[in-house]
């Protein structure tokens, strides 16, 4: 029994020299409030609003109800027990827009202010003036033709143009000749007025003079214009001022035709256009001494012959005896390349189907 003791007393002394571990309690990193980033720092701006902000660092977890223009974000990290980080970022605004900014107490001044807009003013739209735009659409017209521009001033018609007695296609080829054909143009428009039909509508009467290194002339005419694809095109020309009132035309306003349609037989003439020149006479017109068929040959030749010519008309006085016979006596100064004149002559004029013609021609020197 005395040895069973010893045993158990020498055990229990060895157990006793070994050590025993401690074991301390766990202790969890704390973080508490709102963690702003440096990258959020860097999207804050000056005059941000309340929601702006509040996009960006989200909703401060301190609200000082004393104090609503004062947010605070502050927070803090505790690990095992000690604080190894803390910031506090308070925000200061002006009604709704953000005016200050400190972090731990002192004033942050690097923040960049928002790009205040200015409020667009619109300008006022100035009102479109139809009579105006037509104006500047005949205006442009006339300086294509002066520029000899013969693209430009066919592009000045609608695309279904056409003068009485004559295709698209020879009208334009006509004009394209007597455009190129002169070494310089000048067309002045004056005593312009524009009259407006309905929106799309309008016609426009003026006296056109007209000048090239072979011919001159100064004429009445009317243009009827019409709005497509936002401009203004022509669609017909007359000569003569348009009497756009209900009343019957004044005789002044005849006189005006007739004298229009004898420049244009004489500009027909010079640029030797025999088709537009012939059409100007009446089928009835029996020229002296030769029949119609025989004088429209001789003419066509020794027009054809010319290699240029120039016709001026001058002084020219208009006679009318009724609202369809006139009379026209003029002095013509007649110039070519192998023969020049000067006549006075007189032309005997009757209106069919609204246009004058000449039915009798007298030449005395």
């Amino acid at each position: 029994m005395r040895i069973t003791l010893i045993l158990a007393s020498v055990l229990l002394a060895s157990c006793s020299g070994l050590s025993t571990p401690l074991l301390s309690p766990y202790k969890m990193d704390i973080r508490q409030g709102n963690y702003v980033t440096p990258e959020m720092r860097e999207k804050l701006k000056l005059g941000m609003t309340r929601q702006q902000v509040r996009y960006v660092l989200g909703t401060p977890m301190l609200a000082d109800a004393f104090h609503g223009n004062r947010w605070d974000y502050p927070y803090s990290l505790e690990q095992r027990g000690e604080i190894v980080e803390k910031q506090q970022l308070t925000l200061y605004f002006d009604g709704d827009h953000l005016a200050r900014v400190e972090n731990n107490g002192k004033t942050v001044a690097d923040i960049p202010a928002m790009a205040v807009e200015q409020p667009v003013v619109a300008e006022p739209v100035a009102k479109v003036d139809p009579a105006a735009e037509v104006l500047t659409s005949v205006q442009a017209w006339a300086a294509a033709w002066s520029a000899k521009s013969a693209r430009d001033y066919l592009a000045a018609y609608t695309a279904d143009y056409a003068p009485k007695g004559m295709s698209r296609e020879k009208w334009e080829k006509q004009r394209v000749d007597r455009i190129s054909r002169p070494k310089a143009i000048e067309v002045v428009l004056s005593d312009v007025s524009v009259a407006l039909q309905d929106d799309t509508h309008a016609m426009v009467s003026f006296k056109q003079g007209y000048r090239s290194d072979a011919y001159r002339d100064e004429v009445q005419k009317t243009l009827a214009l019409v709005k497509q694809e936002g401009r203004w095109l022509i669609a017909d020309e007359r000569l003569g001022r348009e009497v756009l009132a209900d009343k019957p035309a004044a005789a002044g306003n005849a006189e005006e035709v007739v004298q229009a349609v004898v420049n244009q037989w004489a500009e027909a003439w010079a640029a030797r256009d025999v088709g537009t020149y012939l059409a100007g006479y009446a089928r009835n017109f029996k020229p002296a001494g030769m029949s119609r068929a025989k004088w429209e040959a001789q003419r066509k030749e020794r027009i054809g012959r010319a290699q240029s010519i120039e016709v001026n008309v001058s002084e020219l006085k208009v006679k009318l005896r009724d609202d369809s016979h006139a009379s026209a006596t003029f002095k013509q100064d007649y110039r070519s390349d192998a023969y020049s004149d000067s006549t006075r002559k007189t032309l005997k004029l009757e209106k069919s189907d609204d246009a004058w013609l000449i039915v009798a021609e007298q030449v005395t020197k």
